[in-house]
């Protein structure tokens, strides 16, 4: 009896319906071509619940999603891309329907943002830069430095304190000298 429950709860959670999510990445004024995308990029459901490679034509293809809310994101060393919301339902008649909105993470997912048109087209919407330029040489910099400023307080010293001491009036002069003593 209990290997009939366990099949026939195999059986019912086998039988969901999926659903595929489409897309494709297309070209803009970031993303040139699609093909300069690396071979590593891949759109990412959930966080890694599903994942699909991008094609070198930039289409895509999420396989398994059941019905409900699904965040998709396009994961690429090299560019940005918009997190997109999904809402996969059905409806009366019974056919799947694809509601997407962008979304910014950290807010709720609003009803209210416009719907995009499916398959869904994503663009690049910045290019990450990783390198900075190396400054060039700045005396103001070099002389900013704490190091520098260290060694400039102490040549002052160096330079300064004798001048001061020989402004000073004898008698002040000798009771230095005899505390020294």
């Amino acid at each position: 009896m209990p290997r009939l429950v366990l099949i026939l709860a195999a059986t019912v959670l086998a039988s969901e319906k999926t659903y595929r999510l489409r897309g494709t990445i297309a070209a803009n004024d970031v993303l040139g071509d699609v093909s300069e995308l690396a071979t590593r990029a891949e759109a990412v459901v959930n966080g890694g619940e599903h994942r699909a490679f991008i094609q070198k034509d930039g289409s895509f293809v999420v396989e398994n999603l059941t019905l409900g809310d699904w965040l998709l994101e396009v994961a690429s060393a090299d560019y940005a891309f918009p997190k997109i919301h999904v809402h996969i339902a059905t409806s009366e008649e019974g056919r799947a329907s694809v509601a997407a909105r962008y979304v910014q993470i950290g807010t709720e997912w609003s009803e209210d943002a416009p719907v995009l048109a499916y398959p869904l087209k994503i663009e690049a919407s910045a290019k990450y830069d990783f390198f900075t330029p190396r400054q060039g040489f700045s005396i103001v910099a070099m002389f900013s430095n704490p190091y520098m400023l260290m060694v400039g307080a102490s040549l002052a010293a160096i330079f300064i304190m004798p001048k001061l001491q020989a402004n000073l009036d004898p008698e002040t002069l000798k009771e230095l000298q005899n505390k020294d003593e």
